[in-house]
C-alpha cells in the first residue's frame, strides 16, 4: 500500500514538473435550436461567454484539461407560438488536443466534453414558466475544433466553432413537450494568457 501511494505521489509530481498553466476567455454566436416531439421549431441566435483555466500535461503537451465557466443564451422559436429563450451558467471539463509543435505560433485543436449547466429561467413566448415547468439541471456535451495564433510571449488569439446538445429534456411536462432537447452551433473568439512553467 504504502508503494502504492509513493507511486502515485512520484506520477504526480512528474506531471507538475511539466505542467503549463493557461487562462482563456472567450465568446462569440450561438444558433440554438430546441427539438419538439410534437411542434416544429426553428433555430434563433443567442450569445456564449466562458473563462477558462487550462492544465497542460507531458513536457511540450499536446493534451490538456480546460474547466470552463460559462454563460448563455439560447433561442428558439416554436411554430405559432412564439420564441423560447433561457439562460444558463455552468461549467465544462474539456479534454483539448493541439497538434503541431509545442514553438508552433500556430495551432490547431479539437476538444470534446461534458457540460452542467442550470436553467436561470426559461420562457416561451413571452410568458416566463415557473420554476417547477422546466429543469434545473442540464447535462449536455461539447463538441469543437479551433485554432491559437500567438502573439507575443504570452497570449494566443483563439478561434472555435462547434456543437452542444443536451442529453437531458429542459422542459418538465413531456404532455406538451414530448422531447425538448435544444442542439447548438456556435462560433467565438476569445484571448488565452499563458503561464509557463519555470522548469521548462
Amino acid at each position: 500500500m504504502k508503494k502504492l501511494i509513493l507511486f502515485v505521489v512520484f506520477i504526480a509530481l512528474s506531471t507538475s514538473s511539466y505542467s503549463q498553466y493557461r487562462w482563456e476567455v472567450s465568446g462569440g454566436a450561438t444558433f440554438s435550436k430546441l427539438n419538439l416531439d410534437n411542434a416544429e421549431t426553428s433555430s434563433g441566435a443567442g450569445f456564449f461567454i466562458n473563462a477558462g483555466y487550462g492544465y497542460l500535461m507531458g513536457v511540450r503537451a499536446r493534451t490538456s484539461i480546460v474547466f470552463s465557466l460559462d454563460l448563455l443564451q439560447r433561442n428558439s422559436e416554436i411554430e405559432n407560438v412564439g420564441d423560447v429563450k433561457t439562460l444558463q451558467v455552468g461549467i465544462t471539463p474539456k479534454f483539448r488536443y493541439l497538434f503541431g509543435r509545442g514553438k508552433d505560433r500556430f495551432r490547431a485543436f479539437v476538444n470534446v466534453g461534458p457540460s452542467f449547466r442550470a436553467n436561470t429561467n426559461f420562457e416561451i413566448g413571452d410568458i416566463e414558466l415557473d420554476s417547477e415547468a422546466y429543469e434545473k439541471l442540464i447535462i449536455g456535451g461539447v463538441y469543437g475544433a479551433g485554432f491559437s495564433q500567438m502573439i507575443g510571449e504570452m497570449f494566443d488569439i483563439m478561434a472555435e466553432v462547434g456543437v452542444m446538445n443536451d442529453f437531458v429534456d429542459n422542459l418538465n411536462d413531456n404532455s406538451i413537450s414530448g422531447g425538448s432537447k435544444f442542439f447548438d452551433v456556435y462560433a467565438r473568439v476569445g484571448v488565452r494568457f499563458r503561464i509557463y512553467d519555470a522548469r521548462r
